[in-house]
């Protein structure tokens, strides 16, 4: 619970650079601490990860412009999915190397693919304004009228603020993406053992649990969040040879206990933005 509460303090300071490097106004860790652990419980609770938006509203409670908060959200979850790549890269490469697994002859391969795919993601989230500059354009030939014209002029100011986003700051997020990873992972692998993943290697563990969090983040879940990231884990663990039913019902059972801290963190963070809108 302690690592998961870390989780949103060193979330919160992640984004201070974000925000600060996109032109926004000076937060307060705690305020993007509370927006944060907010944000996480709504894209549990809420179905098809539609909660992930509203990080924008909730940094707007604590004095975010809106296109600061799109900013810091975009260029976050680009970071999380490249960070996550390159630990699965890493690890699949590491038990590959080691052979411990003579039965996945793909993991040389997956663990390739995943590094690459993190490193074109970090192009990606360098090519920010590029991107958002051609969407724009996009969208304004889709979208005509009014509602083409307010979109445009959002999302030109997006555009303004990843244009003044530095280099520099995107380095330090990515750095940040690092002790925030190590804290998620931790609590999955904590809370693995703790439901009777016993016996399993660190990169076992590790294996497993980038897997499921992989599963959650494919926009198809249920309520609570469970739905693809409970088959990511079991396939993960089942994978390097926990049984089947053992991995589906330690993969429940994680899950419970994980949405347990989530929603504590969360209401916390959603009373403490009601109590600083007063």
């Amino acid at each position: 619970f302690l690592i998961q509460a870390l989780i949103y303090v060193v979330r919160a300071v992640r984004l201070r650079v974000l925000l600060l490097g996109a032109g926004g106004s000076e937060v307060s860790i705690p305020g993007l601490t509370a927006a944060s652990a907010a944000w996480i419980l709504d894209s549990h609770v809420l179905p098809a990860k539609v909660g992930e938006a509203s990080l924008v509203l909730h940094l707007s409670r604590v004095g975010v412009r809106a296109e600061h908060g799109l900013v810091g959200l975009v260029v976050s979850r680009l970071l999380d999915l490249a960070t996550l790549l390159l630990v699965l890269g890493a690890v699949c490469l590491a038990m590959a190397i080691a052979g411990d697994h003579p039965q996945l002859p793909w993991l040389q391969a997956l663990g390739l693919f995943a590094l690459a795919a993190s490193v074109t993601l970090g192009v990606v989230i360098l090519s920010g304004e590029h991107l958002v500059r051609v969407g724009r354009g996009a969208l304004l030939r889709v979208l005509p009228g009014s509602w083409g014209e307010r979109s445009g002029r959002f999302l030109l100011r997006v555009e303004d603020a990843l244009r003044t986003l530095p280099r520099r700051s995107v380095y330090c997020a990515a750095l940040l993406s690092l002790p925030v990873w190590a804290c998620v992972l931790g609590v999955y692998a904590a809370l693995g053992v703790g439901v009777g993943l016993e016996g399993l290697a660190a990169a076992d563990l590790l294996f497993g649990a980038s897997l499921a969090v992989l599963g959650g983040l494919v926009p198809i879940n249920g309520f609570l969040g469970f739905g693809m990231l409970d088959m990511g884990w079991a396939w993960g663990f089942a994978a390097v040879g926990i049984p089947e039913g053992e991995a589906v019902s330690t993969g429940l059972a994680f899950h419970a206990l994980y949405i347990v801290g989530v929603g504590i963190l969360g209401a916390i963070g959603h009373a403490q933005l009601v109590s600083s809108r007063r």
